[in-house]
């Protein structure tokens, strides 16, 4: 069986089970979740998230950058366009050995700092190798965002991929 085969196949599953109705535009749990795309922190698994939970987000290494700044903008703008009342929680979630530290030698600069949108001397204030102080510096950067709303809560996490543990930041 083909790899699209088997996925089709596990969509008639899905499909099977569905309830037959579009789900609300508000997840469930209210949270927004920016993680990486690496397979091996995938929020579904690492966090048990169902669908319907939560919005995710995924980018090269999980980071705050203006694609991701113009996502939850756009997200913002819907909820304010459909008058939906909302309480949420946006949750930035690194790992360990994620592909973007191999991002941090010398001679990857200009390609990292294209990547997160900022120019060659601000890449050390990533903590391309330090996915602790890299939550930290994305929360800052939300926090100062002024298209985030003050106030909102942000919270932080860490997968380590070798444990399977989350750590809060």
């Amino acid at each position: 069986m083909t790899v699209i085969a088997d996925l089709l196949q596990r969509n008639r599953t899905h499909a099977a089970g569905h309830p037959g109705r579009a789900s609300s535009l508000v997840p469930s749990l209210q949270t927004v979740l920016i993680t990486c795309c690496d397979h091996r922190a995938d929020p579904a698994h690492v966090l048990g998230l169902r669908l319907d939970e939560a919005v995710v987000i995924r980018n090269e290494g999980g980071r705050v950058t203006p694609d991701v700044l113009r996502t939850l903008t756009t997200l913002a703008t819907v909820a304010m366009v459909e008058n939906l009342a909302l309480d949420v929680e946006i949750i930035v979630m690194h790992h360990t050995d994620c592909g973007t530290s191999r991002l941090a030698a010398p001679e990857h600069t200009a390609l990292a700092a294209r990547i997160f949108g900022i120019a060659e001397d601000e890449l050390a204030a990533k903590h391309l190798t330090d996915p602790v102080a890299a939550v930290q510096a994305d929360l800052e950067l939300l926090r100062s965002a002024p298209s985030i709303p003050a106030g909102l809560r942000l919270t932080g996490l860490v997968y380590d991929v070798a444990t399977g543990a989350v750590t809060q930041v």
